[in-house]
């Protein structure tokens, strides 16, 4: 084999290294990540409203009354949606702190929605 086919080969096999690691990269977990924004589920809401792409695909901190609970969701002060991965422990009229991933403003029910989300208290 000559030289050229043999840098060609090691290029082909490292692209090949390369889009496997660019492909399958791990989960991001973001009970382990730091809150880009940490407030109140008003005030992110608030903030949202004023510019919808802030906090989108973001780790936030928010806390809140649980004023609605569903299986695997609970809405905080009426202007936050939490999704959980799990079954949560929550119950109405709760004050609580989650953490998760803000993933944009419902415009039809008026509320933020976030999702993997983990209670901190």
């Amino acid at each position: 084999m000559t030289i050229k086919r043999i840098f060609s080969v090691i290029v082909l096999i490292l692209m090949a290294i390369g889009f496997y690691y660019y492909a399958y990269k791990d989960h991001r977990d973001i009970a382990a990540e730091g809150a880009v924004y940490t407030d109140s589920a008003v005030a992110l809401k608030d903030s949202i409203m004023q510019n919808n792409e802030a906090f989108l695909n973001q780790t936030v901190k928010v806390s809140g009354v649980v004023t609605f609970i569903d299986d695997n969701s609970i809405t905080l002060n009426d202007a936050l949606v939490a999704q959980f991965a799990t079954v949560h422990t929550a119950q109405l009229n709760q004050q609580l702190t989650l953490k998760g991933r803000c993933i944009g403003y419902d415009d039809l029910f008026e509320v933020v929605v976030i999702d993997q989300s983990t209670i901190m208290d």
